[in-house]
């Protein structure tokens, strides 16, 4: 029984990390109706900058934060007005810009490579202190901070998205962009919006995450199918969803992990995601439009 719940504390912890970056999909998905495939690589930019700032240029923590925010802030203006607006203006079909998102990735990635290597490189986690004892179960303070950060980000995006004018604003945006400008929504700047949200949330969650799995130019790619998996699994309607998607994932991969073999658990998302394509493509169609 105690293998039982260490499991599943490490499973909700290593869930909120897939909700997060399921978040960052979904934020865009709602706004633009944009599937942005660079999200891991945005994600894999906000944990070098952490090594950086934090290991290189040894700042402290709260000046860390304040980089990695401006930092996806600037990724923002890079990708909405270098990319994805002169795409728009253009008439480019949706797929080419999910293209694009994708090749954006790349570069992200080559630049990291040639800034910090390739290798993964070991990051100071944020409280530096023995890990909480709950009885029979141990819990990092990395995995306390990343699940309380992950359930207050989707709780301070629910609220926003339903609660906040401009949240209903940026939905109409997304589920119809000709309606929303002829109601007076001003719909270039709801997606700005929507993308400086959704690349501020995915390179905190990188900041958040180095501390466990370290900072390299390659560590998106797997993350990003995880939290896309997730997104697919929640039916990309719902940011909760996508997180409650994320933590069974993360659940799942840690169960099977254990009971059945290391080696089966990176399949677990892949399955996952194969079988919401599959199964699911109704629902994950309807979430589109």
């Amino acid at each position: 029984m105690e293998t039982f719940l260490q499991l599943t504390v490490s499973g909700i912890a290593l869930g909120s990390i897939y909700g997060l970056v399921a978040l960052g999909f979904l934020v865009v998905f709602h706004a633009t109706g944009l599937v942005n495939f660079a999200t891991g690589q945005i994600l894999m930019v906000g944990a070098v900058t952490t090594y950086l700032l934090l290991m290189d240029a040894a700042l402290p923590y709260p000046i860390v934060v304040v980089g990695v925010i401006v930092i996806g802030l600037l990724l923002t203006i890079a990708f909405r007005f270098g990319i994805h607006l002169p795409m728009v203006r253009a008439g480019a079909p949706l797929y080419s810009m999910v293209v694009a998102t994708v090749a954006f990735g790349l570069v992200l990635t080559a630049l990291a490579g040639l800034i910090a290597g390739q290798a993964p490189r070991g990051v100071s986690p944020i409280v530096d202190a023995p890990a909480i004892r709950l009885g029979p179960v141990t819990i990092t303070w990395q995995q306390f901070i990343i699940t309380v950060v992950a359930w207050l980000l989707v709780l301070a995006i629910w609220i926003f998205f339903s609660k906040t004018l401009t949240g209903i604003s940026l939905r109409a945006v997304g589920i119809n962009r000709n309606a929303a400008a002829v109601s007076g929504v001003r719909v270039s700047r709801m997606v700005t919006i929507g993308f400086a949200i959704s690349l501020v949330i995915t390179v905190i969650c990188g900041m958040l995450i180095s501390p466990i799995v370290g900072a390299g130019a390659a560590m998106g790619l797997s993350l990003a199918v995880k939290g896309f998996a997730a997104a697919t699994i929640g039916g990309m309607s719902s940011v909760y969803t996508g997180m409650i998607a994320g933590v069974a994932l993360g659940l799942l991969e840690q169960y099977v992990g254990y009971y059945i073999s290391t080696q089966w658990s990176p399949l677990v998302a892949y399955v996952a995601l194969f079988l919401a394509l599959v199964l699911m493509p109704a629902r994950v169609r309807q979430a589109a439009h």
